[in-house]
């Protein structure tokens, strides 16, 4: 299951659990599922780092804290995808050869 969808379907489970945010968390979900809070996503900076605030913002801290204990954090399979997209291969070509090697990070031509 990739990521997004996980993290959709936790927050939704959370979301039957609480009728009283359960707007709040399905709005979290939709966002999820569109890949806004995906490691490689470039909505922000660091988008999972964003989920975490404003998850605290809401008041959501126990969510938060799984965020950030890393429990919806990318796979290798998503970051080997996100390594052979466009913005995976722009940030390879701004690295040396030897830190390309470090992180193991291929340019495709």
């Amino acid at each position: 299951m990739r990521t997004r969808d996980n993290l959709a379907a936790e927050l939704r489970k959370v979301a039957a659990m609480s009728s009283q945010h359960a707007a709040q968390y399905e709005a979290f979900a939709k966002r999820a599922e569109t890949g806004e809070f995906d490691d490689y996503a470039d909505t922000y900076v660091c988008p999972v780092t964003q989920l975490y605030k404003e998850l605290c913002a809401a008041g959501f801290t126990k969510f938060a804290a799984r965020v950030a204990a890393g429990e919806f954090d990318a796979t290798r399979e998503e970051s080997d995808e996100w390594m052979r997209s466009p913005s995976g291969q722009r940030a390879a070509r701004r690295l040396s050869p030897e830190m390309r090697a470090v992180l193991g990070m291929v340019l495709v031509n």
